[in-house]
């Protein structure tokens, strides 16, 4: 119940978000942000190496997804506020953003936010990620133009992940159960409809099609 209240509590913020006034300046804070961001990513991958060493040793024999969840338990019991976490892309509407945990204000005036308390790829459930159509860089304002089966890839400090687009539906900002475990290992993108409204929530989900482990 607590966990919901949070979930709840943080689209509720996503959508205080949505309705600030416009500033124009904010496409590019939101560009500047995600070039340092990129170069926080960077450096957030080489730290890891040693924590994914460490893990992978005590896993030789093992499957490469249960070396994947395991790297993500890791990695998620470490996580802080505003981290760089990974680097989305979605090649049909140009996007190429790096992901950072959280979704308050602060995170997502850098531009794509993870929802505190949703798994991150490889665990197996639903990596839910929040993000603006208007401003700090609009990195979803052409998510509607996805369309079946379009790639959205996902790289993190310890795997690369492929998902297929496989659905789309509009629903209310108190809707939680879009957070919820599919069925299968998802991502599900999640922002405003219409652009500059916060009435109604657009959900892009896609199903997982491919995992690696980063050699």
């Amino acid at each position: 119940m607590k966990r919901n209240l949070k979930i709840l509590g943080i689209l509720l913020i996503i959508a205080g978000v949505g309705v600030l006034l416009i500033v124009p300046g904010s496409w590019v804070l939101g560009y500047f942000a995600q070039r340092g961001l990129d170069s926080e990513f960077n450096q957030e991958s080489a730290a890891a190496l040693s924590l994914n060493s460490s893990v992978m040793d005590k896993m030789q024999g093992a499957a490469d997804t249960e070396k994947l969840r395991e790297l993500a338990k890791s990695f998620q019991k470490q996580l802080r506020s505003e981290q760089t976490i990974a680097r989305l892309e979605i090649p049909r509407i140009g996007v190429n953003a790096v992901v950072v945990e959280g979704t308050t204000d602060g995170s997502l005036r850098k531009g794509v936010g993870h929802m505190e308390g949703t798994p991150l790829p490889g665990m197996g459930e639903n990596f839910s990620l929040a993000g603006d159509r208007v401003l700090y860089g609009a990195p979803f304002l052409n998510i509607d133009d996805i369309t079946e089966g379009d790639e959205i890839k996902v790289q993190t400090t310890y795997g690369k992940f492929v998902y297929n687009m496989v659905s789309t539906k509009i629903t209310d900002p108190e809707d939680i159960d879009i957070l919820k475990y599919p069925g299968f290992e998802a991502i599900t993108l999640i922002t405003c409809d219409p652009p500059w409204d916060t009435s109604h929530r657009l959900i892009i989900q896609g199903k997982l099609v491919s995992a690696n482990l980063l050699p």
